[in-house]
């Protein structure tokens, strides 16, 4: 159905609420405005609210889409709610959905609904993005590739691009409406991506915007909020606006995407006025904030790892600390876990992999980066006075030392905040200073008893006064708060620093008594009225308490501190002290904790022999570790439950690939002037819809003919002499090219530039001066363009943009082939985006079950020595003890100077796409579950040298990536997909 009739008069209403200084609410909506309503999910100007408490929103970004094995879902959640991340951002993929317009597919890895139920198993709150377009540095931006063909302006009130999405978009509403707070994980679901209000370049996407959200709120979207995210603090969508969403949020990028560059750009200092200005009623919520940074086709040769310098332990600690000092309560990073993009999910900017730099890496392993954000996370989950404060001051003038900056957040009873930073974010020595605080006996200079505080170069501190933990109260200390629990009727709190910091912290509490200091001799403590004061240096492996009468102090140094984890004892969403928890201190990961009688079962990871120790309450007398007994004693600390968890995460005895037997086919018969291309489509359009320019009497796109991803083969037939033609191709970023006249090698193309324009050259003698001539063209591209401008940039054509022959007839006929079936592919399972169109994918000899014994004897590691494309397969046989949670890889040896590009495919499944001199990529992470761990595995390599003189494969091996001892449930064999019987 056509939704512009209800929106014309939605919009009308919100355009006449204009002149109103104050938040409207949007049409369709319930209202979600604390005060003024009755639902689940509300906010006010500082906050989200949950059932009437107020919620501090830290999440991270994942696409379960980009990690096709829906069993490893849950380790993916699990290590975010361990960081105290109690929401997860999801984009949701419309062209993997609905590779063929009117078909949508949501099983397997696009299994939306299995997902969302996987996250309330977890109990991590979920923000559904589904666009219709999501950007994400996919194909198309999530477009799918028939789009491309629709007249219609993408992202704009056309009835025939809503025609497009509103099936779509019918869809995935009904599926999260099951899933719609309190009944499920959603507490929001974001309306389109990075997206403008009317312009003179894109008139009516407002109205559009408007049309998308009643079709999200006629289609079950009734109890939760619609959210957007403004590129910029610009107020598109914001109440009272036209198609105002519910709540308004932006991202944020501050430190730029050039990962070869770790120089910093100072601190954003625009959020607080633009805020002011666009949304004055709503919580500052950044729907994405820089999490990572993406790397292109030729970048930095350090790849993701130049970008998680970029972004690493020290970006989280300043960065994200200032969106708090800013006043947002409310973030998600993108992204937390990347993931990859297997088959031809990509889009131009980016390659297989999509680490991003994330806290959790491709390979699932977690990095210190994700330990920085363990520490603000539990941190900010543990401090609900923190969740209504405002900033009350700000400036140089808190400090001894002037070039520090300082935020000061209060106004919730007694408790202040104060994160201090460096006025320059470059600034990398250390910087001594003295704080001047406000406590709960007035105001003081800390530290009071000698000595300073110190920014060690890029760092950011948040120190409190005035904190409450259980019936404990923190006056002040130098030293920050990780976190804090009460167990039975004893307040338990973590503080750490730097090693080499002196720390001086005073708590007061209800209970008088001697101070008990263990695990430091350095560590001192003193009494008086009440208050004990602790001071010392802190060490390297720092781990010391200080306890009396029912409060325990735990100090340690920031590394040490890593290793603390506070599971909580349910699957709660809630991560606040009103959840029961606990404190665990040594394991890699702690995964969940469960509390029964006198039993504590603990699930987690380690990379080896582990000393643990567990504060619980005292009725906790066992634990077990993944199910095994852990044998404990009282900790030599004088508070929890002590033991060790055995084991060294074993060898993986890992086959050589290249001391395997390699069967190997040409995989480009099609240069034969004879080959068979009878089924070919053949490619006779003269003109297109879209805003592209062609060159030549026939449209050559290959999206014009229903091939939308990997490779394409051309086919040109032609009469009488010619000597070469001029080509216009058109691959994305990295795209290129090979072009054989009868079979003869006539040159090859390639480019980091989205086209690019060649001569090729026929050899002498290759051209039948009478007869017919055929040119064999195979051409790769690295996926659709985006459409971050709405101008339908995902149009611009891909494979062969324009030609002319040189000295001849012009070609009378093309055909050309890609993807097996074009829009009706046959594997439903791996879906649109695994295979292309090169002979070895198009046969089917990817697929487990094929029959390789008509292959010849020969190996990459050899290679070719023309240009052309040869597939190579090999097996080989895995055995992964149980109980081990590993990720293997294949790792490449790069010769930049030697021009071959490879696919990998894994048991079926495309994990690979490796450019010898153009990288960086040359480790592929596979998962569990693509590999099969313990048994045979096919793997499939191909080999297209775009050189005369061919090519080799220098090294190609399988290495381990990461491996730890895991609870996580095995996973036995391969996620279900189909064989090469079942689909050729």
């Amino acid at each position: 159905m056509h939704l512009c009739s209800k929106v014309i008069g939605a919009l009308a209403f919100v355009s006449a609420a204009l002149a109103i200084d104050s938040y409207v609410v949007p049409p369709l909506s319930p209202g979600y405005q604390h005060g003024n309503s009755t639902q689940h999910v509300q906010f006010d100007s500082t906050s989200l609210y949950i059932d009437g408490e107020r919620v501090f929103l830290y999440g991270g970004e994942f696409h379960f889409w980009r990690l096709p094995v829906p069993a490893l879902w849950s380790d993916i959640l699990e290590k975010f709610k361990a960081a105290g991340l109690n929401s997860v951002s999801i984009y949701i993929h419309w062209g993997a959905t609905e590779g063929k317009q009117g078909t949508r597919d949501w099983t397997e890895w696009r299994d939306l609904d299995a997902f969302l139920q996987v996250a309330a198993e977890v109990g991590i709150y979920v923000i559904a993005r589904p666009g219709p377009y999501i950007n994400a540095e996919t194909t198309g931006g999530g477009f799918p590739g028939w789009l491309t063909n629709n007249p219609a302006v993408a992202r704009s009130n056309d009835t025939r691009y809503t025609d497009a999405w509103e099936g779509y978009i019918d869809d995935l509403s009904e599926i999260i409406s099951k899933h719609q707070y309190p009944n499920g994980a959603v507490i929001a679901v974001q309306a389109e991506n990075e997206f403008y209000t009317d312009s003179p370049a894109t008139p009516t996407t407002t109205e559009y915007m408007g049309i998308l959200e009643i079709a999200f709120r006629t289609h079950g979207i009734t109890n939760i909020p619609l959210i957007v995210n403004d590129v910029y603090p610009s107020g598109h969508f914001a109440s009272p606006g036209p198609s105002a969403v519910d709540i308004y949020g932006f991202d944020s990028y501050p430190g730029g995407f050039d990962c070869s560059n770790t120089d910093w750009p100072e601190l954003p200092d625009y959020y607080i006025q633009m805020l002011a200005w666009n949304a004055p009623n709503e919580p500052m919520w950044f729907p994405e904030f820089q999490g990572g940074s993406l790397v292109s086709w030729g970048g930095t040769e350090l790849g993701y790892a130049g970008c998680y310098e970029l972004t690493g332990p020290d970006f989280v600690n300043v960065y994200y600390k200032n969106n708090v000092a800013s006043g947002s309560k409310a973030m998600s990073f993108y992204m937390t876990y990347g993931g990859t993009n297997w088959g031809n999910l990509a889009n131009p900017d980016v390659y297989t992999s999509y680490d991003y730099g994330g806290a959790i890496h491709e390979s699932r392993q977690l990095s210190d980066k994700f330990n920085e954000l363990k520490l603000q996370g539990l941190f900010y989950q543990s401090s609900p006075s923190l969740y209504s404060t405002s900033i009350i001051g700000s400036g140089n003038n808190y400090t001894s030392d002037t070039s520090l900056f300082t935020t000061n957040l209060g106004g919730s009873g007694t408790t202040n905040f104060y994160i201090v930073r460096q006025g320059s974010q470059n600034t990398t020595t250390t910087t001594p200073f003295t704080l001047h605080v406000n406590t709960t006996s007035g105001p003081q200079t800390i530290p009071r008893l000698g000595g300073t505080l110190a920014l060690n170069g890029r760092e950011s501190r948040t120190i409190v006064t005035g904190y409450a933990f259980g019936s404990s109260v923190v006056e002040y200390s130098t030293a920050e708060v990780m976190t804090h629990v009460a167990l039975d009727d004893v307040d338990y709190i973590v503080l750490y620093a730097n090693s080499g910091s002196t720390i001086e912290a005073v708590i007061s509490s209800s209970d008088d008594g001697t101070p008990v200091i263990t695990g430091s001799p350095v560590i001192k403590a003193t009494t008086k009225n009440s208050n004990v004061t602790i001071t010392g240096t802190i060490g390297t492996a720092t781990n010391a308490v200080v306890r009396w009468g029912k409060t325990v102090v735990i100090i340690a140094d920031r590394p040490t501190a890593y290793t603390y984890w506070n599971p909580r004892t349910t699957n709660a969403y809630n991560l606040t002290p009103d959840t029961p928890s606990i404190l665990v201190s040594g394991p890699y990961l702690v995964r969940t904790a469960t509390v029964s009688g006198s039993k504590i079962a603990l699930v987690g990871d380690t990379n080896g022999t582990t000393p643990i120790t567990v504060y619980a309450p005292r009725a906790v007398t066992s634990i077990t570790w993944n199910g095994v007994a852990v044998k404990t004693t009282k900790s030599a600390l004088g508070v929890g439950l002590s033991g060790t968890i055995s084991g060294a995460v074993p060898t993986l005895n890992l086959p050589k690939l290249s001391a395997l037997p390699w069967k190997s086919a040409n995989s480009l018969p099609e240069i034969a002037p004879n080959f068979d291309d009878a089924s070919w489509t053949i490619a006779n359009k003269t003109n297109t819809s879209r805003p592209y320019t062609q060159i030549g009497e026939y449209v050559l796109y290959a999206d014009e003919y229903g091939f939308h991803a990997g490779n394409y083969v051309y086919r040109g037939y032609f009469n009488g002499s010619a000597t070469g033609v001029d080509l216009w191709y058109d691959g994305g970023s990295s795209g290129g090219y090979s072009a054989f006249i009868n079979g003869h090698f006539s040159g090859s193309g390639q480019s980091l530039n989205s086209d690019f324009n060649s001569t090729i050259t026929f050899p002498a003698g290759s051209v039948q001066n009478t007869g017919v001539n055929v040119i064999t063209i195979v051409s790769d591209m690295s996926g659709l363009e985006g459409d971050w401008n709405a101008n339908d940039g995902f149009k611009e054509p891909r494979g062969i943009r324009g030609y002319s022959v040189i000295g001849g007839s012009d070609i009378y006929t093309w055909k050309l082939t890609g993807t097996l079936g074009g829009e009706d592919y046959p594997d439903k399972v791996r879906g649109p985006y695994n295979e292309g169109g090169l002979w070895v994918e198009r046969e089917g000899a990817t697929l487990p079950g094929y029959d390789y014994s008509a292959w010849q004897s020969s190996s990459p590691y050899v290679g070719i020595s023309a240009a052309g494309v040869q597939a190579y397969h090999t097996s080989f046989t895995l055995d992964i003890p149980s109980g081990v949670d590993a990720t293997i890889g294949i790792q490449f040896t790069a010769t930049p100077t030697s021009n071959y590009r490879s696919l990998i495919f894994i048991n079926g499944w495309n994990y690979g796409r490796f450019i010898s001199n153009y990288g960086p990529q040359t480790l592929f992470p596979v998962p569990q579950g693509i590999l099969n761990h313990n048994g045979s595995n096919d793997i499939v390599v191909t080999l297209w040298s775009l050189d005369a003189t061919g090519a080799k494969i220098a090294d190609l091996e399988l290495v381990t990536v990461q491996a730890v001892n895991t609870g996580l449930p095995k996973i036995t064999g391969t996620v279900s997909s189909p064989t090469y019987s079942q689909l050729r």
